[in-house]
């Protein structure tokens, strides 16, 4: 164990000798990182500290019924010095977080670092990193139980579970393990309202987003190695003509895992600097966060982001084929 690690009981204890927190998740966050956020802002409001949470950007709207009131999107540096600890949720590096704006060498305060990706960085003065862990919000169940006569609220087990729904696909990607299972099991008991979260993370599209995803499959879904890759590119186009939210099309990617026979699925989208990434895998035979780290990405090894910088479609494409090829063929 790195020195500067912490197990769940001293990441409990450090909560128990801190007061006022800011809770921060990474860029584009995703339901673990919103449910880990929200989770941790209820428990520390409902054991007596003070808590804010510091996120990117306004809420996707399928989020918004768990949200928390104690949330903003700006911050500065002197903003800083009203808290006495920063909590860092599910980033792996200081890139990555909605304090990117600040330059992290520079905040005055102490860090803990609390996350499930296997290429996190250890960059705070705490570090509980689990690369085991179904979710980040996973491994707050383990620290909220290690705090001594600490309360766990119907609220606060209803937003781990969200997390842990999220990250683990409704229990249907491989990382929902034995003890994930046993956690969501504890996490019920608590009175966490699993039937909710189901409804509106999973049966709660608009029509236009559902249209969206017909015309993206019927027309802008692409193979390459018999099948063994599939890719969708999203035109901007399309967005506009169903006035789509991507924030809110979290899922998406998992029609593509769905047609059978594919290995290594991936959405691409136009972005500022190239086209933006994400990637998924069926088989732990092969590794989409290899593949992501070499296309200024990471994540999970079956589960991850990259950017290709690239002038135009077609290079961006190339540009992944040869990396997807690279990866199908290692075995």
């Amino acid at each position: 164990m790195m020195k500067n690690s912490v197990t769940p009981h001293e990441a409990a204890e450090i909560i128990r000798q801190h007061d006022n927190f800011l809770v921060v998740t990474h860029e584009n966050p995703d339901g673990d990182a919103l449910g880990s956020a929200f989770a941790l802002l209820n428990f520390l409001h409902d054991n007596g500290k003070m808590a804010e949470a510091l996120l990117p950007e306004e809420l996707p709207e399928k989020y918004r019924t768990f949200a928390s009131s104690d949330c903003r999107t700006e911050m500065t540096l002197s903003d800083l010095a009203t808290f006495d600890c920063v909590i860092m949720l599910d980033i792996p590096n200081a890139k990555r977080a909605a304090l990117s704006h600040i330059d992290f060498n520079g905040i005055p305060l102490p860090v803990m670092n609390i996350d499930h990706h296997p290429d996190n960085v250890f960059y705070a003065k705490w570090n509980l990193v689990d690369p085991q862990a179904a979710a980040t919000a996973d491994i707050l169940f383990t620290v909220f139980r290690s705090g001594k006569g600490a309360k766990i609220s119907a609220r606060t087990a209803e937003l781990l579970l969200l997390g842990i729904v999220m990250d683990t696909g409704g229990f249907r990607f491989d990382n929902t393990s034995p003890k994930v299972l046993r956690h969501a099991a504890e996490i019920l008991e608590l009175k966490a309202d699993y039937h909710k979260i189901i409804k509106q993370m999973f049966f709660s599209n608009p029509l236009p987003q559902q249209q969206f995803q017909a015309e993206l499959q019927l027309h802008h879904l692409r193979t390459a190695f018999n099948g063994r890759f599939a890719w969708f590119f999203i035109p901007p186009e399309l967005v506009r003509k169903y006035n789509v939210d991507m924030r809110n099309t979290e899922g998406l990617i998992e029609a593509l895992r769905a047609i059978r026979g594919t290995e290594i699925v991936a959405i691409i989208q136009p972005a500022e600097q190239g086209f933006k990434l994400s990637l998924r895998s069926k088989s732990p035979c092969f590794s989409v966060g290899a593949i992501a780290r070499k296309l200024n990405g990471g994540g999970h090894e079956m589960a991850a982001g990259g950017l290709i910088k690239a002038s135009c479609l077609e290079n961006a494409e190339k540009i992944l084929l040869t990396h997807v090829e690279r990866e199908l063929n290692a075995i």
